[in-house]
């Protein structure tokens, strides 16, 4: 494979391990059961947690990554709580990643609210995105941990000098215009199933500290959003993203436009 031609399809970049689940887990299931090349990159090892080891959670993650049907899965090992796009060191960690799998799409989830790290991510892959293509600017590559292996890695395996992705996009908040709505009615239950994958962090089972995402209540939020969105497309499930790149046709799509 030529190192000017995509290797991945779709890459999510996510704050935290279990949050590309919760945004776009129907959608990850979806490209992948069309053939997709679909990675995962968590930027932090969740160390802040309430409940659970980084170890612990990892092990998590790749029980989820498998029922989403995954290409592969990297972790990086940025600070916890302190995302940050300012931090030249962190820009270089997502610049390697994304020069290391060349993906076509790079989406972020989940939406941006409350928590800090996932209010930073969107600039700080905003960032990286650029830095990618710019010839001139070489960081190293970053400690990682690579679901299912090393050797999964796209061929060859040293980064690309530059990469230029088609399109990023961030997983769109509710009451807003999204770019795109994908039909995740088929693998809605497929998302319900990885989430469930983290018993650490969705359970509250006994010697685990109440969060308010282990609330009994929570998962019916998400079936709220995914109806939400769902609902704006004519669908059952949806999950929305939202970008500034407009769609370039040819010709009319295949699928039904609404």
């Amino acid at each position: 494979m030529s190192q000017s031609e995509p290797a991945v399809d779709f890459l999510c970049i996510t704050p935290h391990t279990d949050d590309a689940e919760i945004g776009l887990g129907g959608t990850l299931r979806l490209l992948a059961d069309r053939g997709r090349k679909v990675w995962v990159c968590d930027l932090t090892r969740g160390e802040l947690a309430s409940n659970a080891t980084p170890d612990e959670r990892w092990r998590e993650a790749t029980a989820a990554s498998e029922l989403l049907g995954l290409t592969g899965r990297i972790q990086l090992a940025l600070p916890d709580g302190f995302v940050d796009p300012g931090a030249a060191q962190q820009v270089d960690a997502v610049t390697s990643v994304i020069r290391l799998l060349r993906p076509r799409w790079v989406a972020t989830a989940p939406d941006a609210r409350r928590h800090p790290d996932h209010l930073a991510t969107l600039p700080l892959v905003t960032k990286a995105v650029f830095m990618a293509h710019l010839a001139s600017y070489q960081p190293g590559q970053p400690e990682m941990r690579i679901w299912p292996g090393p050797e999964f890695l796209p061929v060859p395996v040293e980064a690309a000098a530059t990469w230029r992705c088609e399109a990023l996009f961030e997983t769109c908040p509710v009451g807003e215009q999204p770019s795109l709505i994908f039909d995740c009615s088929q693998t809605w239950q497929v998302k319900h199933d990885a989430i469930a994958a983290y018993p650490s962090q969705f359970s509250r089972d006994p010697g685990r500290e109440a969060t308010m995402i282990n609330d009994a209540t929570w998962l019916a939020k998400i079936d709220r959003r995914g109806r939400y969105w769902g609902f704006k497309a004519g669908v059952d499930f949806g999950e929305a993203l939202r970008g500034q790149v407009v769609p370039r046709l040819t010709d009319l799509p295949e699928e039904r436009w609404s």
